[in-house]
């Protein structure tokens, strides 16, 4: 009995040794882990028949971050803030984007420090100040209304989208293949084993939604490969001031919603829009 109590003891030691080397190895690699930064644009406005103005923003210290502006085909049109995922870069969002643009939206499309031409490194905290410099930018130097201001947030971009709609006045708020907390994508590629507990980003979106006061529409494949279904149906279920549109896809995976939706895609999206910013009291 002492021989066995003995091995089971060097057991646990050993397993407990493992989960610590492992969650060190998560915490040291976890931006590496998160973030799939593309540098090089392959793709420009003109490819697509666009025209746009090209900005450089100053979120803080030295580091820029680089975008495209599109102007609204008026002052009353609202502006799409589109905070892409954690992979690639604004060139790879052109052929999503164009058919709001061709619909009189204005947009503006910008890279997280990091990607593309912008400068430093990606960080959640780096994230929520580069969508103030977002803000900051089209109410501060194009005059845009803060009710026709749109965050719309696709997967990991939900999470600083999110935080914007919470600190900053907007019309609405749009987001696409989204999850409630880092811990629950965590929990996903993890198991059991609680990594998140040395994550140094923690993607609270659930509870910057809750602080959100303008409509909220949601929308997730049933199908989605990246973001379980399951994580986009709790997150608009968030208890709060919003009301949240929840907007199940059949068939839809991750981010391609526009293609199982088609014109319907774009059509119920931009009356959502336009609908809120005639409530919005945001100004």
């Amino acid at each position: 009995m002492p021989h066995l109590l003995k091995s089971l003891s060097m057991g646990v030691i050993s397993l407990a040794l493992i989960i610590i080397v492992l969650a060190l190895i998560v915490y040291l690699l976890e931006d590496k882990l998160t973030f799939y930064p593309m540098r090089n644009l392959e793709l420009v406005p003109e490819d697509f028949g666009l025209s746009y103005e090209e900005i450089s923003l100053r979120p803080s210290g030295s580091d820029t971050i680089h975008g495209w502006f599109f102007k609204p085909r008026d002052e009353k049109t609202p502006v799409l803030a589109i905070f892409h995922g954690n992979a690639g870069n604004i060139s790879h969002r052109l052929d999503w984007l164009t058919p709001f643009i061709k619909r009189g939206f204005g947009a503006l499309l910008f890279d997280y420090r990091g990607y593309g031409l912008s400068s430093g490194s990606p960080s959640e905290k780096a994230f929520e100040e580069d969508a103030l410099a977002v803000w900051d930018f089209l109410v501060h130097q194009k005059g845009i209304a803060p009710r026709l201001i749109v965050p719309f947030g696709r997967s990991l971009g939900g999470a600083p989208a999110t935080f914007l709609a919470a600190e900053r006045p907007v019309g609405s708020l749009v987001l696409e293949g989204a999850f409630g907390r880092g811990k629950d994508m965590a929990g996903r590629i993890f198991g059991f084993l609680p990594f998140h507990l040395v994550m140094k980003n923690r993607w609270e979106v659930a509870a910057n939604l809750s602080r959100v006061r303008v409509p909220v529409m949601i929308l997730h494949g049933r199908e989605d490969e990246v973001v379980p279904f399951s994580l986009g149906e709790r997150l608009a279920q968030t208890k709060g001031p919003p009301k949240v549109l929840w907007w199940p896809v059949v068939g839809g995976r991750h981010l391609d919603l526009q293609i199982i939706l088609g014109a319907s895609y774009y059509e119920r999206i931009g009356n959502f829009v336009w609908q809120a910013a005639g409530k919005s009291n945001a100004d």
